[in-house]
């Protein structure tokens, strides 16, 4: 046992080496390699319709149809490794005519753990996300927010090494969003490696220790906010209005930016939002607004967002 564990402990969690899939003729994913290390949150993250959430199914076995490439947990196939993941989907995935102890009693069961153990999990994990409802409710009597918290519950109960979360804050409100984060936090802290999508970047930005992008099925970056700051060469947002903004002269700060390789962000009526990588770059925009005898206001300069910069990626 002691040699299993060491064994073990020296496999990352989850490795992928060029992971493609496709469904029909449609291409989702290409090229897809990547890690995951012991107690490490990370996200991924990319513009809908970019393969995150294909590639999460795929590494938790719920799509098992044919995909290329491999995918290993702690160094084995992910067939083998299966008891060692936990996937939350974004759909609700409880019998909500059931009451929540025999969801439990269910999940527990397709978790291939006893029932004596599902029920000792189930209170500890209600107890850390706060879920202080009687188990004989059912899941159809709980708000929004208790809902996905019972999703999460259900989805835990064998105690994976690997949490697998796929959009979980969707629909919460801020309370139960913090709350989910410190779940989430907790259970790095135990060792737990936790993989997650989510839309809420810049929320995201404050817990993960890395972010991955998927762009068009592959993976166009993997690191921290100042390092994808860095690779788009933007550091800072500049925003502007203007008193008046034609078509013509639009078109004019348009080709400048195409030309210096800026970027307009954001465009509305009068606004214009740009991402810089520095000070010299707003003043070439600045010196190209007075050429154009045009009035403006700045409206900020300053560093972006992670929700900003992703407009770039």
């Amino acid at each position: 046992m002691k040699f299993l564990k060491r064994w073990f402990g020296k496999r990352k969690p989850l490795t992928t080496a060029e992971v493609g899939f496709s469904y029909s003729n449609h291409e989702v994913l290409r090229d897809v390699s990547l890690s995951l290390r012991g107690g490490e949150m990370v996200a991924i993250i990319g513009k809908s319709g970019s393969g995150k959430s294909t590639f999460l199914k795929l590494v938790a076995g719920i799509i098992s149809t044919k995909y290329t490439g491999k995918i290993k947990i702690f160094g084995r196939s992910k067939l083998l490794g299966k008891s060692k993941m936990g996937f939350v989907p974004q759909e609700l995935s409880f019998i909500p005519d059931l009451s929540i102890k025999d969801n439990i009693k269910i999940s527990g069961l397709n978790s291939g753990i006893s029932e004596e153990v599902a029920m000792k999990r189930a209170v500890s994990l209600m107890k850390m996300l706060r879920l202080d409802e009687d188990i004989e409710k059912k899941p159809s009597e709980l708000s929004g927010g208790q809902k996905v918290r019972l999703n999460i519950i259900l989805s835990f109960l064998h105690d994976p090494k690997i949490l697998i979360l796929d959009e979980p804050f969707v629909g919460l409100d801020f309370l139960n969003r913090r709350l989910l984060w410190h779940f989430l936090e907790s259970m790095r802290k135990k060792g737990k490696s936790i993989i997650l999508t989510s839309h809420l970047l810049s929320e995201t930005q404050e817990h993960v220790s890395r972010l991955i992008i998927l762009k068009d099925g592959q993976v166009f970056f993997s690191g921290n906010l100042e390092r994808l700051k860095t690779k788009l060469k933007m550091n800072y947002i500049y925003e502007t209005r203007f008193t008046y903004l034609s078509r013509e002269n639009l078109t004019k700060i348009r080709k400048h930016c195409a030309y210096k390789d800026f970027k307009i962000l954001d465009s509305y009526e009068r606004y214009l939002m740009f991402g810089l990588n520095n000070l010299r770059e707003k003043n070439s925009l600045v010196k190209l607004f007075e050429r154009l005898k045009l009035k403006f206001q700045e409206v900020g300069f300053r560093e972006p967002n992670l929700d900003e910069v992703f407009l770039k990626a």
